[in-house]
């Protein structure tokens, strides 16, 4: 499973701190820990130890504790959802050829967010209620390339309920940083449109209607 390096650029743009910092950083001791940060909390570590190392511990903190209430709002809201009734979702890379992802921090936000990660699809007991592929090419190129993909897994619970969603905004649910609490939100509100509505499919995603 691979495992993204923590976005620095977003964690200094949150703190507004200059990306020149970022040279600093690495040569710290503590780089090789905060930079493979994939979980929540990893990550407000991390914010921390940057803030320290900067001086700028107190925006550090704010920022950290904003994240964390965020997130622990989708986690309260969610925790009497029995396993059973939590979707489970496929994520792709790209549709044509197929590239299914396998990403340690999504894993954690998806888990969070009230979701059951799979990573292939009608194999066994696998059957996904949703497929959602983050977009790396032109929306036109993939919009023509899903229906052919689609009827492949036309079996799906995910096809048959028109359940197919795309990422399109490529600052969103790549890498760990300091939009963790954004990417939690992203999938919470796929996953759960009856529990929250954060408002953005306005901006970095869209579902499919291909039916």
């Amino acid at each position: 499973m691979q495992r993204p390096l923590l976005s620095l650029h977003s964690v200094l743009e949150a703190l507004e701190l200059d990306a020149a910092c970022i040279s600093l950083l690495e040569q710290t001791p503590e780089y090789q820990e905060f930079i493979h940060a994939d979980t929540p909390e990893a990550i407000y570590n991390a914010i921390r130890t940057i803030g320290s190392v900067l001086n700028a511990s107190q925006q550090a903190n704010q920022l950290a504790e904003n994240l964390e209430e965020r997130i622990n709002i989708i986690s309260h809201k969610l925790k009497f959802i029995a396993d059973e009734n939590k979707p489970k979702a496929v994520f792709f890379r790209d549709v044509s050829p197929i590239s299914i992802v396998e990403d340690g921090y999504l894993a954690n936000l998806i888990r969070i967010a009230g979701g059951i990660h799979q990573t292939e699809i009608l194999t066994g007991e696998s059957n996904p209620d949703l497929l959602i592929i983050f977009n790396e090419k032109p929306i036109s190129q993939l919009l023509t390339e899903l229906p052919q993909a689609l009827s492949t897994w036309a079996q799906t619970q995910a096809v048959t309920n028109n359940q197919i969603y795309i990422i399109h905004h490529p600052g969103y649910l790549r890498r760990p940083g300091a939009r963790v609490a954004d990417d939690t939100e992203i999938l919470a509100e796929i996953f759960y449109p009856k529990y929250f509505v954060f408002g953005r499919d306005a901006d970095v995603w869209m579902k499919f209607d291909w039916q």
